[in-house]
């Protein structure tokens, strides 16, 4: 072989060998504690990864109830503002 078929050869080779490497990492290291989210503008940034335990879990779960009801009392009220004040009341289909 001339030089020149051994040196494509060479390079060939070596970027198979480069891309399957490249491949196989996940973004240059393989932490647990950290993902990456899109932040909107098209970049991505790094976050740590929380970990929840069971009282976080109720915690979230009462505060939802609260601000539920909360919701649901000024619908209620605007409700009826709204009719007291006659102004018509449509109903919002999907809910």
């Amino acid at each position: 072989m001339s030089f020149l078929k051994k040196l494509k050869l060479f390079l060939i080779t070596g970027t198979v060998v480069l891309l399957a490497a490249c491949a196989g990492s996940s973004s240059g290291g393989s932490s647990d504690d950290v993902y990456y989210e899109d932040d909107g503008t098209g970049t991505k940034r790094a976050v740590k990864k929380e970990k929840v335990d069971v009282n976080m879990l109720k915690e979230s779960e009462k505060e939802a109830m609260s601000i539920t009801e909360e919701n649901h009392s000024l619908r209620r009220e605007i409700f009826d503002a709204k009719h007291k004040l006659g102004i018509p009341v449509e109903q919002q289909s999907g809910e």
